[in-house]
């Protein structure tokens, strides 16, 4: 995982980081809800972009510009 490529995978597997913490008393709900919270963030963001770039591909197939 790098800083500028991160993937839907690696933001699941820091939220089970994140969930695994909680669930061992290493962080708080507080912290635990505000991690997830920019997680998930950062997994919309990467979804849109990845449905940005699909629609982009199909209208470049059927010719719209």
């Amino acid at each position: 995982m790098t800083q500028n490529n991160i993937k839907a995978e690696d933001v699941k597997r820091l939220l089970l980081r994140v969930y695994k913490r909680y669930q061992g008393g290493a962080i708080t709900a507080s912290q635990a809800h505000k991690e997830t919270y920019l997680l998930n963030s950062v997994l919309r963001a990467i979804e849109a972009t990845d449905l940005e770039t699909r629609l982009e591909k199909i209208e470049s197939a059927l010719n719209y510009d």
